[in-house]
């Protein structure tokens, strides 16, 4: 009997859809084989016959997005003919550091005004009080952990560059860091039989820790707005590569500043890291906020502003201040050192414009030589708001000040109208940005310097609400707390922290 070729032709393709599915059957059975540690320092699997190695990548902290995340990670590594395995490990935001550590921070806050009644501690303990309430309030109910797997087939060449390429690839989907566990890794209690929560291979994976979280003594932004969540930054890491905050006038820069300020004064007290958070302050606005809470307010009525040294390198960048003055000025120079501990205002507001630039532009200078040439007591971090008035002409002094100060112990967060503001040599050393919301379609193709895709949002964004951009993770919308109500609410009566006045100054640079 003559069989039809196209009958043919489908009992063909039958009968290797039945080969193929019982070949799946097998992998499957096959994937499920444990994983041999060898020598302690590398895990490996065979997988219907091939031979794979997996490589241990622990994140810093755990994503948003759940499910979407890991399946989106799992396609990447399919594509680069690898796969990947999946756990995290999550815990009540009541055992979580930060606010365990703001716990700690109002209840020495509560001794110390007990002890002396001072209104600075008054203001500090209100502070950590309403950020204690905004973060319980607006902070998902658990933390967590995130590790990963990446297996690679043996028969791969160059498997550094393939994990490496993964690394980057995982980080930008996350939005989070992830550390390559390298050399002899003790894996004997972290090889567990817990199934994954997401994977594309069906092992045992590693789990991460409550001891592993990073540490949260960090700088509370605000509120993340299109999901739960508290958007942190960690001190020092988040502020290394400098911080620029941009937005017209009203949209919160200066609030913000303020509110940063607040928090690493906090920091400085309690640890001395930061050793001294330098605040400049052209309008007089963030010495107002800042005045319950600060070491000291400085407000600075004209004379000389201190620098180690006045040749070499700082003659260069005293040349550079004294060009954003447009014209001669009566702020100059002069031998001594502007470090000292806490949180210290620059009120700058009583100066003629002019010399509020060479002012705001010369404490930058002076403290880009003591951190380059003289060396820092410990880390300082400098906040400059109007910064436009310490970029004027070449600005040499700023752009100094970024690429020395990163790798010096000096981090610098400064707050401009545009991105124009500030040479592009200052955004090329910016790798944190904040970008508020702006009225005009020029304002956001600006913005288009500052790496931000998705740039046209910012037309929509209400007044508080900005857009943030971590280095190479993508942008996401974080609504900042008001500090300012934080910070002046219910004042004590009888004045704010020590204020001098940048008159009394002695013509050596130091202070009486």
């Amino acid at each position: 009997m003559m069989v039809n070729p196209i009958d043919a032709l489908i009992i063909i393709l039958a009968f290797a859809s039945i080969a193929l599915i019982a070949r799946n059957l097998m992998v499957s059975r096959d994937l499920r084989l444990p994983i041999r540690v060898k020598g302690g320092s590398s895990l490996k699997i065979t997988v219907g016959g091939s031979s794979f190695s997996g490589y241990i990548m622990v994140a810093d902290r755990a994503p948003a997005g759940g499910r979407e995340v890991s399946e989106r990670l799992v396609e990447v590594a399919k594509s680069m003919r690898a796969s990947v395995t999946f756990v995290s490990s999550m815990f009540k935001v009541e055992g979580g550091k930060l606010l365990g550590f703001i716990e700690e921070e109002i209840k020495k806050a509560e001794l110390a005004y007990a002890a002396t009644k001072h209104i600075r501690y008054a203001e500090r303990l209100r502070l950590l009080q309403d950020l204690y309430r905004a973060v319980s309030r607006d902070h998902r109910p658990y933390l967590g952990s995130l590790a990963l797997i990446f297996w690679v087939p043996d028969d791969e060449e160059n498997h550094e560059r393939i994990v490496e390429a993964f690394k980057s690839v995982a980080e930008a989907e996350t939005g989070v860091s992830f550390k390559i566990l390298r050399g002899k890794v003790d894996l004997g209690s972290a090889i567990t039989s817990i199934p994954p929560v997401e994977s594309s291979l069906n092992i045992p994976t590693i789990t991460v820790g409550e001891g592993d979280l990073a540490d949260g003594r960090g700088v509370v932004v605000g509120r993340l707005s299109e999901r739960e969540g508290v958007l942190i930054l960690d001190w020092p890491r988040d502020f290394e590569a400098h911080m620029g905050v941009f937005g017209p006038t009203g949209r919160g820069k200066t609030v913000l500043l303020a509110g940063l300020a607040a928090q690493l004064g906090v920091l400085s007290e309690s640890s001395l890291n930061p050793y001294m958070v330098l605040v400049v302050d052209p309008k007089g606005d963030l010495a107002s906020m800042l005045s319950g809470v600060a070491s000291r307010v400085v407000r600075f009525k004209g004379g000389c502003v201190p620098i180690p040294r006045l040749d070499g390198l700082a003659s260069e960048l005293i040349k550079s201040s004294s060009e954003t003055g447009w014209g001669r000025s009566r702020v100059e120079p002069c031998l001594g050192s502007l470090i000292e501990r806490g949180l210290i205002v620059y009120d700058l507001s009583e100066l003629p414009n002019e010399d509020r630039n060479v002012a705001a532009s010369l404490i930058v200078s002076s403290l880009t030589v003591e951190a380059s040439e003289v060396g820092l007591p410990g880390r300082v971090a400098l906040i400059v708001d109007e910064a436009w008035r310490a970029a004027q002409g070449r600005a040499t002094h700023m752009v100094i000040a970024l690429r020395e100060g990163r790798s010096r112990g000096l981090h610098i967060v400064y707050a401009t109208q545009s991105p124009i503001d500030v040479p592009g040599a200052v955004l090329d050393n910016t790798r944190t940005i904040l970008a508020f919301g702006g009225f005009t379609r020029n304002y956001v193709e600006l913005a288009g310097r500052l790496g931000l895709d998705n740039a046209d949002l910012l037309l929509k964004l209400p007044v508080g609400e900005a857009l943030m951009k971590l280095g190479d993770r993508p942008p996401v919308r974080v609504y900042s707390y008001n500090y300012k109500y934080m910070l002046i609410k219910q004042l004590v009566s009888g004045g704010g922290g020590d204020v001098s006045s940048g008159e009394n100054d002695r013509g050596d640079g130091e202070k009486r």
